[in-house]
């Protein structure tokens, strides 16, 4: 079986939001979450776990806290240079502590081999490894410090640190072959942070974001100032490297689940979602003999350009790079002759062709979709013949049969232009 996991940023995404959709999906057991703190000889923490009901939905919620500060003693054997670094050089990730008495910290470096220490196994390990050094990079850009000088106090170490394993768990136990994720939504306005007044996305969580496709909130969502993503889980979904999408892709679905915020956004669900689809066709195609892939098929209608100029947009969009475009003859409203102008685009390009599209055309609108494509595997072979050196294009299946060849028109047009009786 081959899954795919589709990530939903509904109302943005934080650690804990990641962890509790997969739980609520039914993908991790509650055992195996409340077993972490364990793995990592973190001593006093407890993960609940309950249901709550967001905008009529049910979810489900986790949070992380701790009986007493025993957990503090494992963390501590890694601080191989406590008392050595200036505390105006540290930059403190993540959350605002109350009071300069809660002012423990524990920097990346010793974080990290704190992590690589733990009995987690390796893929989650690694991928945990990975969350927080995204996190690191980011707030020593943000505040002008080295990673090693990055630190995570006392109220944010240790939910940051579980929550983050939590997901590196879940993660690893899906084993997914391909990741989707919808546009991330950010939040706007202003918020306080240990920083100060900041903007949304603060410092970390705009440079996380770079890369990424984001979306804006919700006209549903009416705070004017609210954080809905934060730097955790913008690590965790930068750590995947999905594909961004807008629609959720083809598969069978098997799982589903919702994980909860702390925010009540009114009507609006503040949750995460994730899907865990089957690609059945997958498995149908890689049957036969043949190579597969996905495209992209964007559509428009056009019914007041002349000839002239749509032959020049399918001659642009193609240099722009599709993989084909062309018109179809139609008519259109009120008895109109129109051109259905169709292209072919990678998934990673077809945003950027569409965008040109309608800037460059007259349409108003176009219509996307995404299409599993079976083709021949193909080589490339310059043959000598009477008129010259020809190139030719050979299908043949992924075991080598050759099922058909095409001589390049290129070639053949440099031959016909040497006289019309040449064949």
């Amino acid at each position: 079986m081959s899954r795919i996991l589709f990530l939903e940023s509904v109302a943005g995404v934080a650690g804990d939001m990641f962890a509790a959709s997969f739980v609520d999906a039914g993908l991790v057991s509650v055992a195996e979450l409340l077993d972490l703190p364990r793995q990592l000889a973190l001593e006093g923490v407890q993960i609940d776990i309950t249901r709550p009901t967001k905008a009529t939905m049910r979810t489900t919620h986790i949070n992380v806290g701790w009986k007493n500060e025993s957990w503090k003693k494992p963390l501590a054997a890694f601080d191989h240079t406590h008392g050595g670094r200036q505390a105006a050089g540290h930059s403190h990730a993540n959350i605002t502590h109350p009071s300069a008495a809660e002012h423990w910290h524990t920097h990346y470096s010793e974080l990290d081999r704190f992590l690589g220490a733990s009995a987690l196994d390796d893929v989650t390990k690694t991928f945990a490894r990975k969350v927080f050094r995204l996190i690191a990079e980011a707030e020593a850009e943000a505040h002008g410090v080295t990673i090693e000088d990055v630190a995570f106090h006392e109220v944010g170490a240790v939910d940051s640190i579980v929550d983050v394993v939590m997901a590196a768990f879940c993660v690893a136990k899906v084993g997914a072959s391909k990741v989707y994720a919808t546009p991330v939504k950010i939040g706007r306005g202003l918020i306080k942070i240990e920083h100060g007044t900041q903007p949304v996305p603060p410092p970390a969580s705009a440079r996380l974001m770079v890369g990424m496709s984001v979306a804006r909130v919700p006209e549903a969502i009416t705070r004017e100032n609210v954080e809905l993503s934060t730097p955790t889980g913008l690590a965790i979904i930068k750590a995947l490297t999905p594909e961004f999408v807008n629609s959720a892709p083809a598969g069978v679905v098997q799982a589903q689940g919702m994980g909860a915020g702390t925010m009540d956004l009114g009507t609006f669900p503040n949750v995460f979602r994730v899907t865990v689809l089957d690609d059945s066709g997958a498995a149908a195609r890689a049957a036969l003999p043949f190579e597969t892939d996905e495209v992209v098929e964007i559509c428009c209608n056009v019914d007041d350009e002349t000839s002239e100029r749509t032959a020049w947009t399918v001659e642009q969009l193609l240099e722009l790079g599709a993989l084909d475009a062309w018109v179809t003859p139609a008519v259109g409203k009120k008895g109109r002759v129109a051109m259905c102008l169709s292209v072919l685009a990678e998934p990673a390009r077809w945003q950027e062709l569409a965008d040109w599209l309608l800037r460059s055309s007259s349409t108003f609108g176009l219509r996307h979709r995404r299409w599993d494509r079976l083709k021949l595997a193909r080589r490339f072979e310059t043959r000598d013949t009477a008129q010259g050196p020809v190139r030719y294009k050979v299908g043949l299946t992924t075991d080598g049969k050759v099922l058909k060849e095409k001589a390049e028109f290129e070639d053949l047009r440099a031959i016909w232009k040497k006289g019309p009786a040449v064949k």
